[in-house]
C-alpha cells in the first residue's frame, strides 16, 4: 500500500485545503503581506489568474486530444482504446515528457497485437497529426495570453523541479515557475526572476538597436529595423 498512500494523503489534504481556502488565504496574506497588503493581494490575484487560465486551457486541449486519440484507436481496433485516450490526455499535463509516454504505450501494444508494421505506423502517424493540431492550432488560439515564462526558462525549471521532487516536480513545474515569476514582480529582492525567466522583452527597441550598433551586428540591426517598420510609421522609425 506504500505507492497509493501518498496519493491518498494528498487527495485528503487538497479536499481540506479547498474547504478552508478562505481561512488559508487570509493567513497567508497576514503572514506575507503585513504592511504590504495591496502588493500581496495583487501578487496572489495575478498568480491565481495565470495558473487557473493555464490549467483550464490545458484541460480543454488535453481532453480534446485524448478524445481524438481514443476514437481513432477504437476504429483501428486497438484493445482498450478508450483507456489509451484517457491516459494520453492525463499524461499530457506533464510537460515535454508526457506526450511521448502517452504515445509510446499504444504504439508498443499495436506492435504486439497486429501483424506487420502497417498498424504501428498508422498509430504513430495519427498521434503525430493530433500533436501538430494541438500545438499549432489549438494552443495558440486558446492560450492567447501566455503564462509569462519563456520556453528556455520553462525547460530549465522542469529539469530543476524534476531533480528536486522527481515525477511530482515534473508535473508541478509550470505552476511553480509561474508563481515564482509573479512573486519576482512584486518582491524587490526577487526582481531578477522575471528578468531571467519572463517572456516579455527586457530592452526597448531603441536601446536594443543602439546596443547592436555598438556590437557592429549589421544583420540583427537590419532585422530590428525591418520588424519595427512593420508596426510603425516611417517617421517613427527615423525618430
Amino acid at each position: 500500500i506504500e505507492p497509493p498512500a501518498p496519493a491518498g494523503l494528498v487527495l485528503v489534504l487538497v479536499i481540506f485545503m479547498l474547504l478552508e481556502r478562505q481561512d488559508l488565504r487570509n493567513r497567508l496574506v497576514r503572514l506575507l503581506g503585513h504592511g504590504r497588503l495591496t502588493v500581496t493581494t495583487k501578487a496572489f490575484d495575478e498568480a491565481g489568474r495565470r495558473v487557473s487560465r493555464y490549467l483550464l486551457m490545458q484541460t480543454i486541449i488535453n481532453g480534446t486530444y485524448g478524445a481524438a486519440v481514443g476514437t481513432a484507436l477504437y476504429f483501428l481496433g486497438l484493445p482498450y482504446a478508450l483507456m489509451w485516450g484517457f491516459l494520453a490526455a492525463l499524461l499530457r499535463f506533464i510537460p515535454y515528457v508526457g506526450p511521448w509516454l502517452g504515445a509510446l504505450m499504444p504504439i508498443l501494444l499495436s506492435l504486439a497485437v497486429f501483424p506487420g508494421w502497417l498498424h504501428p505506423f498508422v498509430v504513430l502517424g495519427l498521434i503525430l497529426i493530433f500533436e501538430l493540431i494541438s500545438n499549432m492550432l489549438m494552443e495558440p488560439v486558446l492560450y492567447g495570453q501566455t503564462v509569462g515564462v519563456s520556453e528556455v526558462a520553462l525547460i530549465t525549471a522542469v529539469a530543476f523541479w524534476t531533480w528536486i521532487w522527481g515525477p511530482i516536480g515534473l508535473a508541478l513545474a509550470t505552476p511553480l515557475t509561474v508563481c515564482l515569476v509573479v512573486l519576482g514582480k512584486y518582491v524587490p529582492g526577487l526582481s531578477f526572476l522575471p528578468l531571467l525567466m519572463g517572456d516579455e522583452p527586457v530592452m526597448k527597441t531603441p536601446l536594443l538597436l543602439y546596443q547592436r550598433l555598438l556590437a557592429m551586428d549589421d544583420a540583427e540591426v537590419s532585422e530590428i529595423v525591418e520588424e519595427y517598420r512593420k508596426k510603425h510609421e516611417l517617421i517613427d522609425l527615423y525618430d
